[in-house]
């Protein structure tokens, strides 16, 4: 057994006993070896699971996924021992509506938290509580944000400090006086970390929430001694912004080498915008920032990836090491993406690009799923709930908008959705398939959106809309589902 992280030295007091031993004045006693005690482990034999979640990881930062530049060493083992879905989806490209619709199965018109700060209507059934009557233990780890109590979905909690406020949720106001290399969107200084483009952390490693974070991972699983199953989930805030990574990773990526396609792509005119989209960038300032602030924008947020990487494998060596990993389900994935430079736009909020609407989702299970398998099959983030609920064995939750994934990672199926929809607020929804995307906005009144083609134009660059046969079967198919799902505009 090994010992529990930080737990690996012993420490003698010195006291006139050991003076008088070193002198030679008396004889030296044997010393004593303390012993770490075996912490119990559970008889169960059913599967544990291992849920690591970031916050605002884009779906297309992965070594494995052929990103061109990014170094992800530990998430491409991960995803090499099990299933990696390459077209997975959020349900909202904000936190907390994202993970409402992850823990419930349900979109946003049923959960009803459709933005940051909204809670979930009465009676939803959140599948943790599910888990926790068919004898599971759950706790979280980290941030959770979900528009539900905490209490009523983990039976243990725990956070890790931010020592100087970098990351959110945060007590600690932003301070630009720390952060004394941040760059601000429009040159905007002040304490809302939101603002914060890019910078460095200005402590050591060990000192990042995440690290923190990682290292209560596993002293929890050390000190795991109940005899039922665990549910764990661990919930990064990385690589939220603001974009702060710790040396080395702020300095890992060049700035001057970043993928040429993103760039290619901030240069692209916002004239084939909606208005809402292009409203929003002007006011928020967006299109103030240059070629070379996105570039360091860029090569930031890999360096923050990075940093996060190093942190989950330490947790996923940690639970090879005490014997957990052959009978535990790891799950990584994140609740959206992130902007960074395409159309010039960077962090969330009123845009439903494939850059923050993608998201990873990674599964491993020994003798239990697929291994190095790479599935293009569309995933929805409701479809997290009744995966987890069908591979533990547990009893499925009635009325879901979600389907259960268990199948494609088997090999048994190929697909288990024909689109996916991406909602924010009551205004804003995407929908798209395997092939074809479209995007609208209540807020629009000429009646005009975007069409995409997904297949040749990956990044949305060449705006369709009025010029493609395909947008109207998805128009129609969008209302068709914002009538069942009660999400009709209430605009005159």
């Amino acid at each position: 057994m090994s010992p529990a992280p930080g737990q690996d030295r012993q420490f003698q007091k010195p006291d006139f006993r050991n003076l008088l031993e070193e002198q030679g004045k008396i004889p030296k006693r044997p010393k004593k070896q303390k012993q770490a005690k075996e912490p119990k482990r559970h008889y169960d034999e059913r599967p544990n699971v291992l849920w690591l979640m970031a916050d605002q990881f884009r779906g297309d930062m992965l070594g494995c996924l052929n990103h061109p530049k990014v170094k992800t060493p530990n998430l491409d083992t991960l995803a090499s021992q099990g299933v990696c879905f390459s077209r997975a989806y959020c349900s909202s490209p904000v936190c907390l509506p994202s993970r409402a619709s992850m823990f419930t199965g349900l979109s946003l018109p049923h959960h009803q938290a459709l933005t940051n700060g909204m809670p979930m209507k009465d009676g939803c059934e959140i599948f943790t509580q599910k888990l926790q009557e068919a004898g599971y233990r759950t706790a979280n780890l980290g941030k959770h944000h979900a528009g539900i109590p905490a209490n009523k979905c983990w039976e243990y909690l725990d956070n890790a400090p931010d020592v100087f406020g970098a990351t959110k949720p945060s007590d600690v106001a932003f301070s630009p006086e720390v952060f004394n290399d941040s760059v601000f969107i429009a040159n905007e200084v002040c304490d809302n970390s939101d603002r914060v483009l890019y910078g460095t952390y200005p402590g050591p490693v060990q000192t990042t929430k995440s690290f923190r974070l990682a290292d209560k991972a596993m002293k929890w699983l050390y000190w795991h001694d109940d005899p039922r199953p665990f549910f764990l989930r661990v919930s990064f805030d990385d690589p939220h912004p603001p974009v702060v990574p710790p040396e080395p990773y702020a300095s890992m990526y060049d700035p001057n080498d970043v993928p040429d396609d993103l760039l290619n792509n901030y240069k692209e005119s916002f004239a084939q915008k909606t208005w809402t989209v292009q409203t929003y960038a002007e006011q928020k300032g967006l299109t103030q920032i240059s070629e070379e602030q996105h570039r360091l924008h860029i090569a930031r947020y890999m360096g923050l990836c990075t940093h996060l990487d190093a942190q989950i494998g330490r947790i996923l060596d940690y639970l090879d090491e005490i014997g957990f990993a052959d009978n535990t389900l790891v799950v990584f994935n994140s609740d959206h993406g992130h902007m960074i430079g395409e159309h010039g736009l960077t962090h969330k909020h009123y845009v439903l690009y494939e850059g923050v609407n993608r998201i990873p989702f990674i599964m491993r299970w020994p003798g239990k799923i697929k291994e190095n398998l790479i599935s293009d099959a569309l995933i929805d983030g409701c479809d997290l709930a009744p995966t987890l609920l069908d591979a533990l064995g547990v009893e499925p939750m009635n009325n879901i908008d979600g389907h259960s994934a268990l199948p494609l990672a088997q090999g048994d199926s190929t697909e288990i959705n024909d689109y996916v929809v991406c909602q924010y607020d009551d205004f804003c929804f995407s929908i798209c398939d395997k092939r074809w995307k479209i995007i609208v906005y209540d807020s629009d009144d000429d009646g005009v959106g975007e069409c995409y083609d997904l297949d040749n134009d990956p990044y949305e660059q060449e705006n369709l809309w009025g010029n493609c046969a395909e947008q109207e079967r998805l128009v129609q198919t969008l209302n068709e589902w914002r009538e069942r799902h009660g999400a009709v505009s209430q605009r005159a």
